[in-house]
């Protein structure tokens, strides 16, 4: 499995002067398919978009920045729907020399990549479940996790930004962390992506991108965070995907009661089974119990290799395999 630094985005905070002039030279620049257009008010500059960078001029009123967002699989010429970017030390080495030539290009040797703040970086999987019938039912599965410690819903049922049917988002109440699974078919619009669940991590302030990294200079910071894309990435992910294969609730509940388990331990279990829907929540329902052994009822979950949170009665699925077992975990 490869977990992969798949974006990142780094900023420039500038002077208004600074910014506007540079601001200028783009439009100056801008010509053919290289044109700066204005989207939900920020200027987008696609000059280096085939290269797998993307160039956003965000003028606020009391900051101005200039945003790049990398990458790493484009910029190195690589397809990553086909396969992810796998950090070593001589393919960071190889991006650095390429990044630094376009942005020394870009404004004409005036600034370099540790000039700019790191401010967002996206740790991502491919799950290769086999078919988009079985992405759909793990992202349905996933929803029915609902709320999750430290986290909420991305998106209202009605938000007409995303189709929630093709997606499980989750945003950090403030911790800045985002989660996503979803179908990378329907995202892409490619037949190479077919059957992948892509599930990403995104470290999305400086103060969690520091939790995980000592360092300050921008450039060692992003080395530092790829060459550790594993546990960053699962760090976030087990604390929101519970271990084990996902079953009906009727299948699960008969899993317990065949199980050698101890009857007080077994009740517990049913306990929770019983509660997740009606709280629409694993993190409500662990809630609700009130037991102080918690994490040895889900620790005996675990053992059997089931997950508490069950398939909805109304999906003809009746089996999805634990997604730690596509992980090698």
């Amino acid at each position: 499995m490869i977990y992969s630094a798949h974006t990142f985005e780094i900023t420039l905070n500038l002077d208004t002067n600074e910014f506007h002039k540079l601001k200028d030279k783009a439009y100056d620049k801008s010509r053919g398919k290289h044109q700066l257009y204005i989207k939900k008010g920020v200027y987008n500059d696609n000059f280096l978009a085939d290269k797998g960078i993307k160039i956003e001029y965000h003028n606020n009123t009391y900051n101005k920045k200039i945003k790049f967002i990398v990458n790493p699989s484009r910029v190195l010429g690589g397809d990553d729907v086909k396969k992810l970017w796998r950090a070593n030390k001589d393919n960071i080495s190889k991006l650095f020399h390429k990044l630094e030539n376009y942005i020394d290009d870009y404004f004409d040797s005036r600034y370099r990549l540790n000039d700019f703040k790191l401010t967002r970086i996206d740790f991502t999987v491919n799950i290769d479940v086999g078919n988009r019938k079985i992405v759909f039912a793990y992202i349905k599965v996933l929803r029915n996790i609902g709320k999750v410690k430290g986290f909420a819903s991305k998106y209202s049922k009605n938000d007409d930004r995303i189709d929630t049917d093709l997606s499980f988002d989750l945003e950090g109440n403030s911790n800045g962390i985002e989660f996503t699974a979803y179908d990378k078919e329907a995202e892409s619009q490619r037949k190479e992506a077919k059957g992948i669940l892509r599930v990403e991590v995104r470290l999305t302030k400086q103060k969690t991108i520091r939790k995980y990294t000592d360092e300050t200079v921008t450039s060692k910071q992003l080395k530092s965070l790829a060459l550790n894309s594993e546990d960053i990435f699962l760090d976030t992910f087990t604390h929101i995907i519970p271990y084990g294969d996902f079953y009906k609730k009727k299948q699960a509940v008969k899993l317990i009661e065949d199980s050698i388990l101890k009857k007080k331990h077994r009740e517990k279990m049913l306990q929770l089974i019983g509660l997740i829907p009606a709280k629409k929540s694993l993190y409500l329902a662990q809630k609700e119990m009130n037991d102080r052994n918690i994490d040895k009822v889900m620790k005996m979950f675990a053992e059997m290799n089931l997950s508490p949170v069950t398939i909805s009665k109304r999906h003809e699925i009746e089996h999805l395999k634990n997604m730690y077992s596509y992980l090698g975990k």
